[in-house]
């Protein structure tokens, strides 16, 4: 079924208008934040809503930044974690032979440290192996003797670990989320939601007094229904059953992020099939079309998705603009 997120009394508009852009949600809570610190003084209820958004705010900021470096040093900066991994076993037999100077390969201090031997370093998973070096620095512990060889290898497991937490980093966009810095925008729009209630409150005689603590403007612009679905290989899928008056001049947005064509066109039923009037839509694109190029708007209310692909899911978002 599709996601439904329109603008409504009962939707949190500032969590919708900023969804997929963290920039958007710096502004909107940048605007309101400093409005209410400006009134802070002066507006007991200013005072209350700054305290109220202000933590939440920090740790969005935070998490931004955080994230903004984490994108920032990629493939350039941080060797892969497949790369170093491929020549894992040069290291461990280099750090083996080292500490088999000082504890003979037969005995209890080596088969403490190596007690798979080296294979767990060389095999497995990318986190077992990252986790083998952990326990072999751990294993060593404060053993004098072999701290020139743990400093080594703490150096390597320090880059290693870094590698692997910044896997994929090359793949990255800069509309990429971390689960952190969604999260953090999340608890964020909650308060700022909460703020809204109580200015609202607070100036339900005149609520025009409680606009300046928002960017209203552009929370207008970026408020729209949107639509997620996804469409099986070889389907039609209804999309919107457009309950809403739409002008001739309407548009609907649709971004295609599968390898899949898809074609959108209107029906007069949910299980309408394609007809002669339908829009294209390439694979990996994002297009704005004009409602009426779809077919009749006028008495064709349904908007439907046809997957041409027989092999991949297409999942996509409809957005009424």
């Amino acid at each position: 079924m599709p996601v439904i997120r329109p603008f409504s009394l009962f939707v949190n508009r500032f969590e919708v208008a900023t969804k997929g852009s963290y920039s958007v949600a710096a502004a909107v809570a940048t605007q309101h934040v400093n409005s209410l610190f400006t009134d802070s003084t002066t507006v007991p209820i200013a005072l209350t809503c700054y305290n109220n958004i202000k933590p939440k705010f920090d740790i969005f900021q935070a998490a931004r930044i955080a994230h903004s470096s984490q994108t920032g040093s990629q493939a350039g900066n941080v060797q892969t974690i497949t790369d170093m991994l491929k020549t894992t076993h040069v290291n461990v037999d280099s750090w083996a032979t080292t500490i088999k100077v000082v504890y003979p390969a037969k005995s209890a201090q080596y088969k403490a440290l190596f007690p798979k031997g080296v294979k767990t370093f060389n095999i497995g998973t990318q986190q077992n192996r990252v986790n083998a070096v952990s326990t072999l620095i751990t294993s060593i512990g404060t053993d004098a003797s072999l701290a020139t060889v743990k400093a080594t290898i703490q150096t390597y497991y320090t880059t290693l670990l870094a590698a692997f937490n910044n896997k994929g980093n090359a793949k990255t966009t800069t509309s990429t989320d971390s689960t952190a810095l969604e999260t953090a925008r999340v608890n964020m729009f909650i308060e700022m939601e909460g703020n809204y209630g109580l200015l609202i409150n607070a100036c339900k005689a005149q609520p025009t007094l409680a606009a300046k603590y928002f960017d209203e403007p552009l929370l207008k612009n970026k408020l729209q229904m949107s639509f997620d679905l996804t469409v099986k290989p070889l389907a039609t899928k209804k999309a919107i059953e457009r309950k809403f008056t739409i002008p001739a001049t309407q548009q609907i947005q649709v971004i295609n992020n599968t390898d899949a064509i898809l074609k959108v066109f209107l029906s007069a039923t949910k299980k309408g099939t394609l007809g002669a009037v339908f829009v294209t839509v390439a694979a990996n694109s994002s297009n704005t079309y004009n409602l009426a190029d779809m077919g009749d708007n006028k008495t064709q209310k349904f908007l439907m998705v046809q997957n041409t692909n027989n092999l991949i899911k297409a999942p996509i978002t409809i957005k009424v603009l």
